[in-house]
């Protein structure tokens, strides 16, 4: 059974230093994320679906990658934190970009 973790903000910021580097073309992944996704709860985390992994970066003393994966909700992303030193999944957030950036609309859209 999959134990999974939903980080509160301050949690989540505690995980990177900046700069965050895209590691999405190179990096070799440390521990499979998608048995952890699997075991979540859309209904609780707020989306209705999941798409890909659309980009990784990793915080800049090597500490944790972020893997940021669409959803069927605009301008959200799941964000799952992995921890490279312990090589496990250290948890989740839903990154909504329209409260993130007070825009609503069509005034940003993820790529």
């Amino acid at each position: 059974m999959v134990v999974v973790r939903k980080l509160d903000e301050e949690e989540f910021k505690a995980c990177f230093i900046e700069p965050m580097t895209d590691v999405t073309a190179t990096a070799d992944a440390a521990v499979d994320i998608w048995p952890y996704v699997d075991a979540l709860n859309l209904d609780e985390v707020g989306v209705p679906y999941l798409n890909d992994v659309r980009h990784v970066y990793r915080d800049a003393q090597n500490r944790f990658d972020q893997v940021l994966i669409g959803t069927g909700r605009f301008n959200a992303l799941l964000v799952i934190v992995v921890d490279l030193n312990g090589k496990i999944v250290f948890g989740h957030i839903l990154l909504d970009l329209n409260k993130e950036y007070n825009v609503s609309g069509g005034d940003l859209r993820v790529v």
